[in-house]
């Protein structure tokens, strides 16, 4: 009766830490559908463009200097960098711990000792007997990891080292993306206020002529005045610009790592350009380059090796110890003693009674590993959102370029049709300004929308994830991701 109830505990036993084994433990499915292609993205079957270096298909040597200047310096991805550094140290501790610890060992003392009963060591010296010793040994311990537990914690802490790598890699993007922008948003300040200054010379033509017929009685003084507060509103906007452009200014110098005192002096700006939409991108190919879901990715998977290493907790562990030595033992008068040794030892360790500590890690591990993956989910939602809004974007930029062209071609015939009205006396002077002045505010309308075509461009490279190299191409490269991906 006894060995049936012992043979019923030990299935019983059995069976739950089966159910428990790690070797049982998958990934919980991702909920997100990837679409195969984006509903935004220009038709056409394209190759995909590289966009390792997308800047430079501006083909401005000013904007690749401050875009590469940028990644050179840029205090937050040399932050970034080293907390790869950090997690790479950390994955090699995490490794340390499947092979065997060797450690050196050795005491040396002496003194003097005082006997209670000297009578036989009395004879053999005089007054106390001073003694002295010396041991010195190797020691050696190795927990086998029978069950995987410690291999899945190598694997969890090279998981957070790849992310981390995803991540500064995320950094090289942002900041490319950023100095890119203020790069080119400065361009278009610069546009502004040109045409800003030729708008507040044709008021100041205007504001002449009107104040020349109030002084011959064909205008009143609400004319002038109606001139004045055009002038004065003009004028107000100009500092705006000025700051703004030399905000853009100090922004790329911090991003270059250099005081703002700094800022670099920019060219002006030659004919607006802007490259074409990249075409041939597809959705899966986008989320596999895109490194913040790369790095939640590596998040998910260090979540299911630790929720493995956690399910080991339940089964039995087992250490080998070793320790081999040599002494010498010696007293003043008596020979010394010495010897060498070993001591081999086999340990053990089966959890039975934990308060449900055990457990309650096994249940957290679980949740953490489904807030990764619900992670994922809403990493890959917003990559794919910022697509097709990027896209969206650019294509509504580039519909409104035409008709904006249109309206500016149009402006100008108005202009000299006018003028030639004007020269054949049935038009005054200011009718000939204030068409000016509405081809001005056209030619306005145009430079607005080749900043939102420029903004368009970046944040569609940087929403197809862009801007950032390959550690083959750097001079210390970082973990390759071969091998990284492992279920089971």
């Amino acid at each position: 009766m006894k060995k049936k109830l012992s043979r019923i505990i030990c299935l019983a036993a059995i069976a739950a830490l089966g159910a428990c084994s790690p070797f049982h433990t998958r990934t919980p499915p991702s909920r997100v559908t990837v679409p195969s292609r984006f509903a935004q993205a220009p038709a056409g079957t394209d190759p995909a463009t590289d966009l390792t270096t997308w800047w430079r298909s501006w083909n401005d040597p000013a904007l690749t200097h401050v875009v590469e200047a940028a990644l050179a310096a840029n205090p937050d991805i040399r932050i970034a960098r080293d907390n790869v550094l950090q997690a790479r140290a950390a994955h090699v501790i995490a490794r340390s711990t499947l092979y065997p610890t060797v450690g050196a060992t050795g005491n040396i003392g002496g003194g003097g000792m005082s006997w209670r009963n000297p009578a036989g060591l009395s004879q053999l010296s005089d007054g106390d007997p001073a003694t002295d010793a010396h041991v010195a040994g190797i020691g050696a311990s190795w927990e086998p990891d029978l069950f995987g537990g410690r291999h899945a914690d190598s694997r969890a802490a090279r998981a957070l080292m790849l992310g981390q790598q995803a991540e500064y890699h995320g950094m090289q993007m942002l900041v490319a993306a950023d100095a890119a922008e203020n790069y080119l948003r400065a361009q278009g300040v610069q546009r502004q206020i040109d045409l800003l200054d030729r708008s507040i010379g044709i008021l100041q033509r205007l504001r002449t002529y009107t104040q020349a017929r109030f002084v011959a009685g064909q205008a009143v003084s609400a004319d002038v005045r109606a001139v004045d507060e055009k002038l004065s509103l003009q004028r107000a906007r100009r500092p705006l610009l000025v700051e703004e452009y030399d905000l853009h200014r100090r922004r790329l110098a911090i991003l270059s790592g250099q005081a703002p005192e700094n800022a670099p002096s920019l060219p002006a700006p030659g004919a607006f350009f802007v490259p074409a939409a990249p075409s041939g991108e597809m959705p899966d190919t986008v989320l596999e380059r895109r490194p913040d879901v790369l790095a939640r990715r590596d998040q998910v998977e260090a979540a299911l090796d630790r929720l493995k290493s956690a399910k080991t907790d339940l089964l039995p562990r087992f250490g080998l110890e070793f320790f081999g030595g040599d002494g010498r033992l010696r007293f003043d008068g008596i020979p010394g003693l010495s010897g060498t040794g070993g001591l081999i030892a086999l340990t053990t360790y089966l959890p039975i009674f934990t308060a449900g500590r055990v457990h309650a890690r096994i249940h957290a591990a679980h949740a953490r590993l489904d807030a990764a993956v619900a992670g994922y989910d809403r990493t890959v939602l917003n990559a794919l959102g910022e697509v097709e809004d990027a896209y969206e974007a650019r294509t509504s930029a580039d519909t409104r370029a035409h008709d904006l062209a249109t309206a500016v071609s149009q402006a100008g015939r108005n202009v000299s049709d006018v003028t030639g009205l004007y020269e054949g006396g049935q038009r005054m002077m200011q009718d000939i300004l204030r068409a000016r002045l509405d081809e001005l505010d056209a030619r306005e309308q145009v430079l607005r929308n080749e900043d939102m075509q420029t903004l368009a461009s970046i944040h569609l490279a940087r929403a197809l994830g862009g801007g950032w190299k390959h550690e083959a191409d750097d001079a210390q490269p970082l973990p390759s991701r071969s091998g990284a991906r492992t279920r089971g």
